[in-house]
């Protein structure tokens, strides 16, 4: 009898030191580049990704995704332009990628101009009873034209902001990628030491 609840408390063990290591915390901020003073981005928000995707009996069925302590992997980006900054969330076991493009236009008014999106689909939690057709590496992009603020500005937004204009590729579809709480400045002063969100335009 010992025995057994021993084997039971073991397992249980073993199960939350499993759940402890695949969990990553969220950072506050997502900066870039990451671990410096100086940055040339900066932002936090909320994400939901929703994804449509086909069953073994052939009806749809939607996924909503949160991004969280438990579907968040890590995140990375790019600023080797200086009008355009790149932003990459990976998430779903490094399975699932977002990209977030900044660009800034000739009147030094920047924005969310892109998004792209490679989601793997598999029989998982996430995409239960998937069809064999859906399974695989899907790819989504869309051009976008948000959060439109001056250079050296942040941009505030707590309603939610749903990105929802790609396109279907049959079996699978990102429905929408549902932003909230959002505030982002996407060209920062690199050449000196960051402290704080600078002003900007609140939606």
């Amino acid at each position: 009898m010992l025995s057994n609840i021993y084997s039971t408390l073991l397992s249980l063990v073993c199960l939350i030191l499993i759940s402890s290591t695949n969990a990553v915390e969220l950072p506050g901020n997502y900066t870039l580049p990451k671990n410096s003073s100086n940055l040339c981005l900066i932002a936090r928000f909320d994400l939901v990704l929703n994804v449509e995707y086909t069953q073994i009996d052939g009806k749809k069925n939607i996924s909503k995704i949160p991004l969280n302590n438990e579907t968040f992997q890590y995140y990375d980006g790019a600023c080797d332009l200086s009008n355009s900054h790149t932003l990459t969330l990976t998430l779903l076991d490094n399975l699932t990628t977002i990209l977030f493009n900044f660009s800034m236009d000739e009147k030094n008014k920047t924005s969310l101009s892109r998004v792209l999106a490679t989601v793997t689909i598999a029989d998982n939690a996430f995409f239960p009873n998937c069809s064999k057709y859906a399974r695989g590496i899907h790819p989504f992009v869309t051009n976008e034209s948000l959060f439109i603020t001056d250079r050296s500005k942040s941009y505030r937004c707590n309603a939610q902001t749903k990105i929802d204009n790609f396109k279907s590729d049959g079996n699978v579809t990102i429905k929408s990628i549902d932003l909230q709480n959002l505030r982002i400045q996407p060209f920062v002063d690199s050449s000196i030491i960051f402290h704080d969100y600078e002003t900007g335009k609140n939606d």
